[in-house]
């Protein structure tokens, strides 16, 4: 019902979009969203809204920006969404399983479980289904400080995601399925070690040895040229093990 993940969108149990147009609006609904069932003050959302210097209009604006939305949301009102005044804030009522997100973490949480306690098969399809629902950063055309600082969260999240689904794959031994999400991988993050040993371990275990001498090379060539630093203990004795034709 209600999409984050990309840009914002909502839409009514019959799947029909319900326009959220004006940025303001779209602001104080990505806000109260991320804070479900807890109530934003007024001056909250007026710092988030006019983070310099509030207008003296901005109470009043506000009020208006919130009249709106509620009648935009009470379509969703049978759904269980309900957006009040409470005390000297707002707070918006939305079941879990309305927004994407929630479902996103539920899912990443139950796979890295799945991972921990050795059942890669169940956290490989969790963590897939989770990565399936990603469509973009959380809403990237809105730019208030409580949106900004759970879109880092939840980029970070999704990358964990990605590294956790991949090594549940190469658990199962499919290593030639990951090999081209590593590829992508290590090229938009080239400093993130652990997505290097994984595809050093893929390419490796798929008898790749000279693409995995050479993605080796490639990273330490990164890392000596940007950051001045070494590879880590674990990947230069991995390295070895390669070179020496060890099982990975």
């Amino acid at each position: 019902m209600f999409q984050l993940l990309g840009r914002l969108a909502v839409v009514d149990g019959g799947g029909r979009a319900i326009n959220v147009r004006a940025a303001k609006q779209q602001a104080i609904l990505a806000v109260l969203m991320l804070r479900p069932g807890g109530v934003v003050s007024v001056d909250r959302l007026m710092t988030e809204l006019w983070p310099d210097e509030p207008p003296a209009t901005a109470r009043a604006s506000l009020q208006t920006y919130v009249y709106r939305l509620r009648r935009t949301l009470a379509p969703l009102a049978a759904h269980g969404v309900d957006l009040t005044t409470l005390g000297n804030g707002y707070t918006l009522v939305v079941p879990d399983r309305a927004v994407d997100i929630r479902a996103f973490e539920q899912r990443f949480t139950r796979g890295s479980e799945a991972l921990t306690a050795g059942s890669p098969a169940a956290a490989a399809g969790l963590l897939r289904e989770a990565l399936d629902m990603w469509h973009g950063p959380l809403a990237p055309e809105i730019d208030v400080e409580t949106v900004r600082r759970e879109r880092r969260r939840l980029d970070a999240m999704h990358l964990t995601a990605s590294e956790l689904w991949v090594e549940a794959e190469l658990r199962l031994g499919l290593h030639t399925g990951v090999i081209p999400e590593l590829e992508r991988l290590v090229e938009a993050h080239p400093f993130r070690e652990s997505l290097w040993e994984m595809l050093l371990r893929a390419l490796a275990g798929r008898g790749r040895r000279a693409e995995a001498l050479a993605a080796y090379r490639r990273m330490r060539d990164i890392l000596s040229t940007e950051l001045g630093i070494e590879p880590a203990d674990s990947l230069r004795r991995q390295h070895q093990e390669i070179l020496r034709g060890a099982p990975l």
